[in-house]
């Protein structure tokens, strides 16, 4: 269910975007922005630490109101936990104080995450390109409120090519314009009427 509601995100987000999302770009989008990400959370990494975060939460309630031998130790939060560092990758379990924190859980989790994507990487292009995403101040931009009276409302081609260039997604394709510009067209000839009727120069624009 969490899987097909990521996959659902996922497509969603291919949609709006209009660029191509692979695997590991898609865990590059769940981590925080300040690690490189884009901070659109993937609802199968986040459930583990958001349940036992709840559960720690009212472990004391539990304990006062449920006779013990009704007790569950495998929904406790110390059982689910203990399924959770059985995979690959255990992480480290927060202090009792600050169990029924999620952020104490979900910290451990990103960082897991993120020490994932750099060893996949194929090139020193897509190397470098993961650490400055997640150099200091890189992702100021996604924090910053979209007001328009004050310049800070990107346009939507402006968002699209950013996020692609933090994932390193294809931005664009090479095509063939029938115009004749060459670099200098405008990208919106073939909306008017009689486009068909132009030259083709066989001009590749990026």
């Amino acid at each position: 269910m969490l899987r097909q509601f990521d996959d659902t995100l996922r497509a969603g987000l291919i949609t709006i975007l209009n660029v191509d999302i692979n695997n590991d770009q898609w865990l590059q989008v769940s981590i925080p922005v300040g690690d490189g990400g884009l901070r659109i959370r993937s609802a199968e990494m986040l459930a583990p630490s958001a349940y036992l975060a709840s559960a720690a939460s009212i472990l004391l309630l539990q304990h006062i109101h449920t006779p013990r031998q009704h007790l569950d130790a495998r929904r406790s939060v110390g059982g689910v936990y203990g399924d959770i560092v059985d995979r690959p990758g255990q992480l480290t379990k927060p202090s009792q104080q600050t169990q029924h924190i999620q952020k104490a859980w979900d910290g451990p989790v990103a960082a897991n995450e993120k020490n994932l994507i750099l060893p996949r990487a194929t090139s020193y292009v897509d190397k470098d390109r993961l650490l400055a995403a997640a150099y200091p101040h890189s992702g100021d931009w996604l924090h910053a409120p979209p007001i328009t009276a004050v310049g800070q409302r990107l346009s939507d081609e402006a968002t699209r090519v950013a996020v692609a260039h933090r994932l390193g997604s294809k931005a664009c394709e090479p095509h063939t314009c029938v115009c004749g510009k060459g670099s200098g067209c405008t990208w919106g000839c073939m909306d008017y009427p009689g486009a068909e009727a132009l030259p083709d120069n066989n001009v590749t624009v990026i």
